[in-house]
């Protein structure tokens, strides 16, 4: 093989990976303009209606003991409704979501609460615990226990709690993450568009504002698994056929290139020749 042959095939397999990333780009948003955006919206507008009611009934929901890990945080009071649809909290394009976050606090009549840390690995510790739960503390070291280590960190009682739901393009989802709503815990749901309706969000809201927690036993069920299985496989099907149907076209097209070259040479021969034979 020539030099020309090694870059037309190379440029052809470059091809092939480009019309590749545009065909599953274009099937990715697909499914989220028909499958995601729509539920996202769905979310969106259900979770401002309850936060503007919320903002006017301006009740704090009482908890009495949010935390096992800090008994001392004793009663908090839950309140501050804010809800986002970008990374900057603020609201995005209805017609362009890919993420909303609904944000309140925990709140202590009493700002700060003392714990103490006896040694060094348990103070480092709890700064890496408080710090990943985006809880505001301040420390310093005890009197007395420099070697140690020991340290009395100031903890504002003002715990974070978010329940954020962000598209997932590829899996074609939607992941919902919650923080710090029961003793600190980090949860993650991936959860099928279908799945989400009004008797979906009504649980939601109601583990939200401590009604119950019947929200934490929902679970897909076989048959929204079954079609979330079946709808991967149909994507991956239809998506190495539109692969397969673009590379045949590549290849046509080469072989189609490569007739019309060796019938142009054919020609150019006979054409030589015949000229050849008037000349003489």
């Amino acid at each position: 093989m020539g030099i020309l042959d090694d870059l037309r095939e190379e440029a052809s397999h470059k091809q092939v990976e480009q019309q590749e990333d545009i065909i599953l780009k274009e099937k990715l948003e697909h499914n989220y303009r028909m499958l995601l955006l729509p539920r996202m919206q769905q979310l969106f507008s259900y979770f401002k209606e309850l936060t503007d009611y919320l903002s006017v009934i301006e009740t704090p929901l009482i908890i009495p003991h949010y935390s096992s890990r800090y008994a001392e945080l004793g009663e908090l009071y839950q309140s501050d409704y804010k809800l986002s649809s970008d990374k900057h909290g603020g609201i995005a394009d209805i017609d362009k979501l890919t993420e909303i976050t609904l944000r309140f606090y925990c709140l202590g009549e009493e700002e700060e609460l003392l714990h103490y840390s006896d040694n060094k690995i348990a103070a480092e510790q709890e700064k890496e615990f408080l710090s990943s739960h985006k809880i505001p503390f301040q420390y310093d070291q005890q009197l007395g226990n420099t070697k140690g280590g020991a340290v009395t960190f100031h903890i504002i009682r003002k715990i974070p709690v978010f329940f954020k739901f962000t598209v997932d393009y590829e899996k074609s989802g939607i992941i919902l993450e919650i923080q710090n709503h029961e003793d600190f815990e980090q949860r993650t749901q991936i959860i099928n568009p279908d799945q989400i309706n009004e008797s979906y969000m009504d649980k939601l809201a109601r583990y939200i504002l401590r009604k119950d927690s019947e929200f934490l036993r929902m679970d897909i069920d076989e048959t929204h698994k079954e079609n979330i299985r079946r709808n991967i496989e149909q994507q991956q099907q239809s998506h190495a056929k539109e692969l397969k149907a673009a590379s045949i076209r590549e290849e046509n097209e080469q072989q189609d290139a490569q007739k019309a070259k060796v019938s142009h040479r054919v020609k150019t021969f006979f054409n030589q020749m015949r000229d050849k034979s008037v000349k003489r």
